[in-house]
């Protein structure tokens, strides 16, 4: 059974989890993942926005994906999800998870990986996995650090508990908080005018804030340093400086080149 689909509008892609009600994280969820993000690969793509079918965009891990885990099996677990994750944050362009309903566990971890979320009124959030004796599997405990600091991450994750979205976006974990009826609607908007944004800056912005967080503000500045100038030789430089002298700021649109 399909667990996920992929479609794009215009250069927007959009990944939709398909395996209602709970769009389930197993193995067969993290290959369907893979092939996609390889497929990426080869599209063009300036921005992703991953949302759900119906009402719950993920309630984690299968459970009985564990019962019989052992250390190296674990492991090798670990690894391909991690992978996943990685290759989502460093996508060279935007990308934005759109919740609605239970957003647990692993669920929860797929949607740190994206630069914007975005939530419905009704959703859950949760850390849940100390309810069953484990810990976030796919780096949520340190993204979580990242987003709103250790404090409020150790509150999320040693707790377990369900936090709501109102409460995740003043403690930034989340960016938005939406009417259910209006949230897939205007999160495909927004990502459309980010897809026909200046993609090789907004890559440029994603690398210097993981310089930032990996090594530190010299480090970033350094990085600053080295790619900002190759903005300058780009096309985009040229439409947006046009663009801005014959109409003002905030409407040019841009090549991504």
């Amino acid at each position: 059974m399909t667990k996920l689909n992929f479609e794009k509008d215009d250069v927007l892609g959009i990944i939709t989890f398909v395996d209602k009600p709970m769009n389930l994280i197993d193995s067969d969820f993290i290959k369907e993942l893979e092939v996609i993000l390889d497929k990426l690969e080869n599209e063009e793509i300036r921005a992703l926005l991953f949302k759900a079918d119906e009402n719950n965009f993920s309630a984690g891990a299968n459970v009985s994906f564990f019962q019989n885990s052992n250390e190296d099996s674990t492991r090798k677990i670990l690894e391909v999800f991690l992978s996943a994750i990685n290759r989502i944050e460093r996508l060279p362009y935007p990308t934005m998870a759109a919740v609605k309903g239970m957003c647990i566990g692993g669920g929860f971890e797929l949607a740190l990986a994206c630069d914007y979320i975005w939530a419905s009124e009704n959703a859950q959030f949760a850390a849940a996995e100390v309810l069953i004796g484990i810990v976030p599997l796919g780096g949520g405990v340190q993204r979580l650090a990242q987003r709103c600091g250790a404090a409020r991450a150790k509150e999320i994750t040693l707790s377990g508990r369900f936090i709501k979205p109102e409460k995740l976006e003043r403690w930034n974990v989340i960016n938005r908080v939406l009417p259910e009826q209006e949230l897939i609607e205007k999160a495909i908007k927004f990502m459309k005018i980010q897809s026909n944004g200046p993609t090789i800056a907004f890559d440029t912005i994603k690398r210097l804030l993981r310089e930032y967080y990996d090594k530190g503000l010299e480090k970033s500045d350094k990085l600053l340093v080295d790619v900002v100038p190759k903005l300058f030789e780009t096309e985009d430089i040229k439409i947006g400086i046009e663009s801005f002298k014959k109409r003002g700021p905030g409407k040019a649109i841009f090549k991504g080149k």
